[in-house]
């Protein structure tokens, strides 16, 4: 996915301001290991962070391509590795998404549930509309008989600073169509929490 230029040059010119924060707490700014540290922080950061439109029609790409359901149980892609940034300091959160699904009609290739969580994470969201999110486009886009998605979060603004907490997750739910029946809704969450043991 391209980067915009424009976003890229104004991420560019913040960095150069934090920099220059930094020298006058004291750091020496000048030193070559901060040379281009402007132009690669600018980078860094607008690939945590892709484009709201760019991220829509990669997403309406990607449910585009389905294959005719012949199957109607539960299809769950668990702990998925996405990143993001939180809205309220713009510091990085690390997400482990699990998202599942019962077909209606078509399913989504193996690959796609894993790219839809990565994709929707790279973005200043809240977790919680996160969360929100991913599942009404697998219940509402994917047309589907229901969907569920269970969030963890490791928020570098509570592990870093302020309170330091560094062991602590915050972890999130949604659930629509089928899953809002309690027996679903446990069997999703058990399979998803269980620790992982077996296959690789």
């Amino acid at each position: 996915m391209d980067l915009d230029p424009k976003a890229l040059e104004l991420f560019r010119q913040g960095y150069d301001k934090i920099l220059a924060g930094l020298g006058v707490l004291g750091y020496k700014i000048d030193d070559e290991n901060f040379a281009d540290t402007a132009a690669r922080a600018a980078k860094g950061f607008h690939e945590l962070v892709l484009g709201d439109t760019c991220v829509r029609t990669e997403i309406e790409a990607l449910l585009a391509k389905t294959f005719p359901a012949k199957y109607g149980e539960m299809v769950i892609s668990k702990h998925n590795t996405a990143f993001g940034v939180c809205p309220h300091h713009l510091l990085p959160v690390a997400y482990r998404i699990s998202l599942a699904y019962i077909p209606t009609r078509k399913v989504l290739g193996l690959s796609k549930l894993s790219r839809l969580a990565r994709l929707m994470a790279r973005g200043p969201r809240l977790q919680e509309d996160l969360t929100h999110e991913l599942a009404l486009i697998l219940h509402e886009q994917l047309d589907s008989q229901g969907s569920a998605v269970y969030v963890e979060g490791l928020h570098l603004c509570m592990a870093a600073r302020g309170v330091g907490a560094h062991e602590a997750r915050l972890v999130t739910s949604a659930v629509r169509g089928v899953f809002l029946e309690l027996a679903t809704r446990e069997e999703f969450i058990k399979l998803v929490t269980t620790p992982q043991s077996g296959i690789l």
